[in-house]
């Protein structure tokens, strides 16, 4: 998967936010959480969005390493193309779901295409994770678990605005996706090992943006009705943390 691709993309469209002054109907509209009642209903709708999405990615990663038919077929060359089969049909849902709005928006398409990405993605996963034991599998769980924890309650309480740090945030991804060409053609163990730490640092600190434009108050928050896109947003950097912590303290089969 090409974390950097996606990276861009979303600093792109978070760059374009806009105060709501600026116009209607745009992603920049954030009007829907100035009461402190719709701002808990929209986060609690958008965390119970992301459970369940992990909860079926993380229960996809455990068939394929559990069931032996599974797992031996996800290791073979059917599982390999089906494996791009699902990472063409994860870019184009995600590229529809952040481009339309209006897609986004409207129940039930918004969920069934935020299925189809989750099960696409979960594929994907199951199938990376199906490469490495079952030990260093559950250490990336466990690590990712809290790292996702301790980022969110600091986000909640500090008085520090990461949704201003867009700037920063693009040279980092830039110096990422630089960093990632080298390790193609210049392999090591230690750059491998940068590179997969920049990664999991780089999407920690987009899980801190996120949290924040979710829970506003801050230079910019996303809007009540845009719960999907929300919640897409933090799976996106839930997932890309645990893949990255894979690669960092993972033990290949």
């Amino acid at each position: 998967m090409s974390s950097t691709d996606d990276t861009n993309e979303r600093l792109q469209l978070k760059s374009s936010y806009r105060d709501d002054k600026q116009g209607e109907g745009q992603w920049g509209d954030f009007t829907g959480l100035e009461s402190k009642e719709i701002r808990h209903v929209f986060i609690r709708k958008v965390y119970s969005i992301l459970m369940i999405q992990l909860a079926i990615t993380f229960g996809l990663i455990a068939l394929f390493h559990f069931i032996p038919s599974i797992h031996t077929f996800v290791r073979s060359s059917n599982g390999q193309w089906l494996y791009f089969a699902s990472y063409i049909v994860f870019v184009i849902v995600y590229l529809t779901l952040i481009c339309s709005q209006r897609l986004a928006r409207r129940f039930p398409l918004n969920f069934i295409f935020l299925g189809i990405l989750t099960l696409s993605m979960g594929y994907m996963l199951g199938m990376i994770s199906a490469y490495y034991k079952v030990e260093s599998v559950l250490i990336a769980v466990g690590i990712t678990t809290f790292v996702c924890l301790g980022i969110t309650l600091f986000s909640f309480q500090t008085k520090y605005d990461f949704t201003s740090c867009f700037g920063v945030l693009f040279v980092a991804t830039l110096a990422l996706l630089i960093f990632g060409i080298v390790c193609i053609f210049t392999y090591s163990r230690i750059m491998y090992t940068i590179y997969a730490g920049l990664g999991a640092l780089i999407f920690s600190i987009f899980l801190a943006i996120d949290t924040q434009l979710i829970m506003g108050g801050k230079q910019h928050e996303i809007s009540a009705e845009d719960y999907v896109f929300a919640s897409l947003m933090l799976y996106i950097d839930v997932v890309y943390i645990f893949l990255y912590l894979l690669m960092l303290l993972g033990i290949r089969k």
